[in-house]
């Protein structure tokens, strides 16, 4: 019993990493500059699918796979994986020199991806605004399921294990390893909240017109906020390609990786790095309870896995109508302190 439950809070806490670090981009977006991004899937897809590119044919030239094999890559994925990871056992330094790489690649497409979707849709505003972004989300799910040379088309491919010089230990380096980059965003987050850069942002998403006549430019803050939540997006979705050793189009559907965001989000509260926090925790940890423990819930007419689902949405209306603002409600902040300021 003991170790089933180590085992499921391993994989709590890696799943818990990859939202935190997810909605906090939705935070940055959102809680911050009143941006509605209903296409956070665009960028963490984009991430995914450079990990599922990029590591394996660094592996093959590190290497020295056989180059037969890679005449057809995706049809021969196994083995040449299989083969990369043997030698990924032997050299961590390898393999933390190709998750870095690839990360780095993945946060320049994120970026580049968060302008492309941005520039055409920043000007306007609300609504409109959502739509688009909304839209634009599916472009990559579109190509990725189509194009097989790519992630392997439907059925995915699979992914170097970075992770395979730690053994028995694999689960729990690559839990670590998404809590440390979740708290690396936070504490990014954190440094805007308290510098001038978090009052232009919050001045922004209150009245956008008199911060325009203030001179600052709305829409290149925009589209910056989105260049820079795209980059976290993307960092998110090569850290989960990662932990699961594989890269599925059918996998990175709108309602996990957006959708679901936003209901943890509004849950814990978008003006708050805590709310956030305490909302993913909360539905990151029903969630698993629900997959690991539903043969105690076999009472139900229905499969238990939707309950989540239904849950989800019963809270999600009880938290519109009695508070709106979420759990814990954003700070006011001051450019001086309150008593010191003339009456």
């Amino acid at each position: 019993m003991g170790e089933q439950w180590l085992l499921f809070l391993v994989d709590l806490l890696a799943i818990f990493g990859i939202y935190l670090t997810l909605n906090m981009s939705l935070r940055l977006q959102l809680g911050y500059t009143g941006i509605a991004n209903f296409g956070l899937v665009l960028s963490f897809t984009g991430g995914a699918y450079v990990a599922g590119w990029l590591p394996v044919r660094m592996g093959m030239r590190l290497f020295h796979v056989d180059s037969s094999l890679a005449k057809d890559m995706i049809w021969n994925n196994v083995i040449i994986n299989s083969q990369i990871n043997q030698s990924l056992q032997q050299n961590p330094s390898m393999a933390m020199s190709i998750l870095i790489v690839t990360l780095l690649v993945a946060a320049a497409i994120g970026a580049l991806l968060g302008f492309l979707s941005g520039y055409p849709a920043v000007r306007l505003g609300g609504d409109y605004l959502a739509i688009s972004l909304l839209a634009l989300g599916e472009v990559l799910a579109i190509i990725g399921g189509n194009y097989e040379p790519l992630v392997g088309g439907p059925l995915g491919v699979q992914v170097p294990d970075v992770w395979a010089w730690s053994l028995d230990h694999r689960f729990a380096v690559a839990s670590l390893a998404n809590c440390v980059m979740a708290l690396g965003v936070w504490a990014y987050l954190s440094a805007i909240e308290r510098s001038p850069m978090g009052r232009v942002l919050r001045a922004v998403r209150d009245n956008p017109d008199a911060a325009a006549s203030l001179g600052k430019d709305v829409t290149k803050i925009r589209l910056n906020v989105l260049i820079a939540g795209g980059t976290i997006c993307s960092l998110a979705g090569a850290m989960y390609a990662f932990y699961t050793s594989g890269v599925a189009p059918s996998a990175l559907g709108r309602f996990d990786w957006t959708f679901l965001p936003w209901v943890m989000v509004v849950f814990g509260g978008s003006g708050s790095n805590l709310g956030v926090l305490l909302g993913t925790f909360a539905f990151i940890t029903l969630q698993k309870l629900i997959v690991s423990y539903k043969y105690a819930l076999s009472f139900l007419p229905f499969d238990p896995v939707w309950l989540q689902y239904l849950l989800m949405g019963l809270v999600l209306l009880l938290i519109l109508n009695f508070r709106p603002y979420g759990l814990i409600r954003e700070k006011a902040s001051y450019a001086t302190k309150p008593n010191n300021m003339s009456m």
